[in-house]
């Protein structure tokens, strides 16, 4: 019998073969468009296939107040795009993606069916929408669904404490201030997680990861108080709207220990709004990176290296006739005046030039340099916050110094010096003559590991305990007797200076405008507070008696109250 021919087959054997031709036509047009037509392509995604790494950023630690008020932290923010081509199913997508977003389907639709190679659903999400995000890209399987996290720093209390803490900017860069001062240890160090992927960048499900965690930077906290901080700020901000000034300074250290317990300046801005330009030069904290010739103030530390020198004492009196000539220039008092027969404690009551120049000619040189570098100079007090100047005192034989130096400086003319350093100068004279040493940092708290606590140090014994006392008792009675000075807190005898200095410019000193400022500390029987105001060109008055000691007084009297400091009186009365 003769075997059937393939026109004789069974109708199924050749629909059979007919459906393999087909087949195989197709895989060979998958195949050709594949290898020729979309090579690239694929040759993309074989890229994308293998290895997979991600990184797992570290969060950045925590900056806070002395009282724990939050100063800076980070957040992590979401950017979900998606890739419409490899929306599978974009209708289903759009629906279960709406309510996480917060946007209405159909906008959310029509981006997924553009012809865009991708679309941004939504930047800056925070974690409340990114993780659900990446929930439903999981659940559903959506390879084209893109959910990219990253951390933010922010700054809750915005331009509070600004100088201060410094900040981050979205390239995670620090600037200014502790932020940068404390890089290291804020930043934290980076994890990741890697495995095997597909070509959509998921990791393979059925291999297990390899991860490396990350650490978290180190928690900050700081001297300040936020109360004090407050008044600080509130007081300057009061001070620069009512003088007109141009900007100022306002701080409160606590003399025994040197922690900074507030520490304001004018102009400020806000710590989130880093990247507008119009805020790029306020950022540089004035009390460290900004110099200034302080005037009277200095006197305080004239009179204290004579005292400690011998040269005077609390029973000098001078014949001040209105003005002296030094190495050929005439140095002047205020106004003119030449009150005659004066004691020490009228030098300093009416902010006498030509005595204070006496006090540093009858000094020498030689003694009178080496005890203003021992009140700190010249030199960075090295708080611990980053762009700290050291201001700039004249050397004997330097080149730049003149006999007549000797006299300007003693009272604040000619010498360049930052407001920290008369600030911690003159906690020097209240703190029995030991000069310590600045800080804003009171702890440091890694993720892993035990804290670091900032222990004061005192640099060096400036002046004998004894001197001190002298001084400060002279200091007390001056501003009670200076019937045009506004620094007086009742209850309390204070101890303290006004100064008022002319700005020198191109070689000469400017006929309008000064700095005014007073520096002094309370209570004076016992000083545990010393406060340093300066505003740079008031023009309601030139005078820091007038301008700057209100604002002393201002501070001071709330800083009683929130401290809970008794008045002399219940003090005294108690010992």
């Amino acid at each position: 019998m003769a075997e059937p021919t393939l026109s004789r087959a069974p109708l199924r054997m050749r629909a059979a073969l007919i459906a393999l031709f087909a087949i195989g036509v197709f895989l060979a047009a998958r195949l050709f468009w594949w290898q020729i037509v979309e090579m690239d392509k694929m040759a993309n995604l074989r890229k994308g296939q293998g290895d997979f790494y991600e990184m797992v950023f570290a969060r950045r630690g925590d900056i806070v107040t002395a009282d724990a008020t939050l100063l800076a932290t980070d957040v992590f923010l979401y950017t979900i795009t998606a890739t419409p081509k490899d929306i599978t199913n974009p209708e289903r997508a759009a629906k279960e993606l709406a309510p996480i977003l917060g946007q209405q389907p159909d906008a959310i639709l029509a981006k997924l069916k553009s012809n865009e190679t991708n679309v941004v659903l939504a930047r800056n999400a925070p974690q409340s929408i990114g993780g659900p995000a990446q929930d439903l890209k999981n659940r559903l399987g959506l390879g084209g669904l893109n959910v990219e996290g990253a951390p933010k720093r922010v700054y809750p209390a915005n331009a509070f404490a600004e100088h201060v803490v410094g900040y981050v900017n979205l390239m995670r860069e620090s600037a200014y201030g502790v932020e940068r001062q404390f890089d290291v240890d804020l930043r934290g160090v980076d994890g990741s997680i890697s495995g095997s992927s597909n070509a959509y960048r998921d990791i393979i499900p059925f291999e297990v990861p390899t991860s490396k965690a990350a650490v978290d930077g180190a928690k900050i906290t700081l001297t300040l108080h936020s109360g004090i901080q407050r008044i600080a700020e509130t007081e300057l901000r009061t001070a620069i709207r009512d003088t007109r000034a141009a900007g100022g300074t306002v701080m409160v250290m606590d003399v025994k220990t040197g922690a900074i317990l507030g520490m304001a300046s004018y102009p400020y801005a806000d710590l989130n709004a880093y990247y507008d330009v119009a805020n790029k030069d306020k950022y540089a904290n004035p009390a460290i990176s900004a110099q200034y010739e302080p005037g009277s103030v200095f006197k305080v530390v004239t009179v204290a290296c004579a005292l400690d020198a011998g040269t005077i004492n609390i029973n000098s009196t001078f014949d001040d006739t209105g003005s002296i000539y030094i190495g050929g220039r005439e140095i002047k008092n205020h106004d003119n005046i030449a009150p005659g027969r004066v004691t020490l404690t009228d030098v300093l009551r009416m902010s006498l030039n030509v005595e204070a120049a006496k006090i540093s000619v009858g000094m020498g040189a030689q003694r009178f340099y080496d005890c203003i570098r021992k009140f700190g100079f010249g030199a960075p007090t090295r708080v611990d916050l980053a762009a700290e100047v050291v201001g700039k005192v004249k050397t004997v034989g330097d080149g730049e110094w003149r006999e007549v130096d000797l006299a300007t400086n003693s009272f604040g003319q000619g010498i360049a010096v930052t407001p920290l350093q008369m600030l911690t100068a003159i906690s020097a004279v209240a703190n029995q003559g030991k000069l310590v040493r600045p800080y804003v940092v009171q702890e440091i708290q890694p993720a892993n590991g035990n804290a670091r606590k900032t222990n004061p140090v005192v640099v060096r014994q400036v002046i004998r305990p004894e001197t001190a006392q002298t001084l400060t008792k002279i200091l007390g009675d001056a501003i009670v007797g200076e019937s045009t000075n506004k620094a007086n807190v009742q209850g309390y005898r204070i101890a303290g200076k006004t100064g008022t200095a002319q700005i020198p410019i191109a070689g000469i000193l400017d006929p309008r405008w000064t700095i005014a400022s007073f520096a002094g500390y309370l209570p004076a029987d016992d000083p545990r507070f010393a406060i340093l105001v300066k505003l740079d060109k008031p023009q309601t008055s030139e005078w820091g008696s007038q301008v700057a000691s209100p604002v002393f007084a201002s501070v001071a009297k709330q800083l009683v109250t929130l401290v809970g400091l008794p008045p002399d009186s219940a003090r005294t009365a108690s010992k």
